[in-house]
């Protein structure tokens, strides 16, 4: 249960602490003095979409602080484990601080038992604190989409009804890729003959790594062969071939050297490296005339590797522009190849597995139905139970829905939320035939409606928190008790907060919050702020009075607030026995 709210700088409300009940919490007031206010903080701490224009003018950012105290219980430990998923945190005492700052801008800091967290953890977690159902709920409940999902949520087929979603789309795709490859042949054609051509020249050049910078090198020795002849002539001249080569001067100055060693030792280390520079000297001829010799061998060499570069560079024109380029490219054509013919696969082979994926979705679906047709009976006669406790005692319940699918029409007809439509038909008046509850029911009759499913729901879902923003606006004071009645029945179960125009509903609250509109200041200095405050003794009585006539002080209505809530203390505690 949500323990303490801690709200600052939400619109109107500049500082609010609202410390809730157990049970039945209703939040009442003047139209336009903020009591939405209350439930957009809770829609904060859900983890809902906050606009930044509802920080209060003159503030940064807005805060809202939810304390909640979960007790024992699998949803408990549920909350304990996607808290320390979600930061690492751990409960204190069973005591969960949840924090939302929201700035100008719409940016949210999220902080989850003191640790900060991210906005889709809170979403998470806020689906297991608390449920928020408000007037949209009405009309969002003759909608086929959300018809299935509260069959679904009565019958706990949720998770097969997304199974079958999965498997629905799942054939689709495969449809669309036969669609598309028949769709599409000739420009796949044309593209995939690219593909190979570009493959078959790549594959054909054979490109060694590291030889396009050979043959640079080559080239440039081979297109000046005659410099090179000169050159290396000369060298082996004043190396080797001269009259003064340095080969034989060399030896002549080692022969020396020895003999002036003989004498004197210490000249040892001198000959040894003239010894040294001999040898050297010595095979740098060696490979120098080597080189030479090589030059001669292959007179059409250069044009031989004049056309490898020519054959190359234009591959790197096209491909490139650097040799790593090229590499990386081929790589991408074998790829887009390797997918085009796979996706190019045999028809037949897609239609086999079109058929295969088609009839997995198709047995999914069977189920699907089946569980519904099964929950549908049950669930019908509980919310006409509830809605005879709600002043609709000759109302019918059915539920309009094919007992079987048509394979070769599933993937034409079925939604992510079904195979076949659903579609809760009533009867409100005995004698009139059963219509759609979107072409029967007035606004009363389908808030009664929703309020009697939310009560079957409630009853099955341990949900700790269930908010309901004016879900009776459409219900007059005559059923007022009833309404409550049935609220204080959720009540037992769960802790309930509830946005009320209605005086019989409003006298079964456990605690009564009353929110007023004041301006302080003078002048330029003028502000409008919004207070809460829980109501206590008497004053309970004196609000329910002006909720029912406007006047807080009329003795007959005082003494009509003393009767409410003494019913509703008398249906209370009939209800508890």
């Amino acid at each position: 249960m949500l323990h303490t709210l801690h709200i600052r700088n939400l619109a109107l409300l500049e500082q609010a602490e609202v410390r809730l009940g157990d049970g039945l919490n209703v939040i009442s007031g003047e139209t336009g003095g903020g009591k939405s206010l209350l439930i957009t903080a809770l829609k904060v701490l859900r983890g809902e979409k906050i606009a930044g224009s509802l920080v209060r003018h003159g503030a940064d950012e807005l805060q809202v602080d939810g304390e909640f105290r979960l007790g024992a219980g699998e949803r408990s430990a549920t909350v304990a484990r996607m808290v320390a998923q979600a930061c690492g945190g751990v409960l204190d005492d069973d005591l969960l601080l949840v924090t939302r700052i929201v700035d100008r801008q719409g940016r949210s800091r999220v902080r989850i038992g003191g640790r900060p967290a991210t906005l889709t953890a809170l979403r998470e977690l806020g689906s297991f604190l608390l449920e928020i159902h408000g007037q949209g709920d009405s009309r969002a409940l003759m909608r086929p989409e959300t018809q299935c999902e509260t069959l679904d949520a009565f019958a706990g087929t949720a998770a097969l009804r997304r199974e079958f979603a999965t498997a629905l789309a799942s054939a689709r795709q495969i449809r669309d890729t036969l669609r598309q490859s028949a769709s599409d042949q000739r420009e796949r054609a044309q593209r995939l003959e690219f593909l190979r051509f570009q493959q078959r020249e790549l594959t054909e050049l054979r490109l060694q790594e590291g030889e396009l910078s050979a043959l640079e090198a080559e080239h440039q020795v081979l297109a000046n062969l005659d410099a090179m002849r000169q050159t290396l002539a000369t060298a082996m001249d004043a190396l080797q071939d001269g009259e003064t080569a340095a080969v034989d001067r060399l030896g002549q100055a080692l022969a020396a050297l020895r003999d002036a060693a003989a004498i004197d030792p210490r000249l040892e280390q001198a000959a040894e490296e003239l010894a040294q520079a001999e040898e050297l000297v010595a095979n740098a001829a060696r490979s120098v005339q080597s080189h030479a010799a090589r030059l001669d061998l292959d007179p059409s060499r250069l044009q031989a590797v004049q056309e490898r570069l020519d054959e190359v560079h234009d591959a790197l024109r096209r491909y490139g522009p650097t040799e790593a380029d090229l590499r990386k490219t081929a790589a991408r054509v074998a790829a887009e190849l390797a997918e085009f013919e796979a996706a190019a696969a045999d028809p037949e082979a897609l239609a086999g597995e079109l058929r295969q994926r088609t009839e997995a979705a198709a047995v999914i679906g069977r189920r699907l139905i089946r569980a519904r047709a099964k929950a549908a009976g049950p669930f019908c006669a509980q919310v006409v139970a509830e809605l005879k406790d709600l002043g609709m005692p000759h109302t019918q319940v059915r539920l309009a829905m094919a007992d079987d699918l048509a394979t070769e029409r599933l993937l034409d007809d079925a939604t992510e939320h079904g195979p076949v439509p659903v579609d809760l038909e009533v009867r409100i008046n005995p004698g009139e035939p059963f219509h759609s509850l979107r072409d029967t029911a007035s606004g009363g009759e389908l808030a009664r409606i929703v309020l009697a499913i939310k009560k079957l729901l409630a009853d099955q879902d341990r949900v700790p928190l269930l908010v309901l923003d004016e879900i009776d606006a459409e219900i007059g004071g005559r059923l007022g008790l009833q309404v409550g009645g049935k609220l204080g029945e959720v009540a037992r179960h769960h802790q309930v907060v509830i946005v009320t125009h209605l005086a019989p509903v409003a006298a079964f609250a456990q605690a009564h919050f009353l929110i007023n509109k004041e301006v302080r200041g003078k002048g330029d200095e003028e502000r409008t702020r919004s207070t809460v405050r829980r109501l206590a003794g008497t004053e309970v009585e004196k609000e329910l009075a002006a909720m029912a006539i406007g006047d807080a002080g009329d003795a007959a209505a005082l003494h009509q607030a003393r009767r409410l809530v003494a019913k509703a203390r008398e249906a209370a505690d009939a209800g508890g026995a």
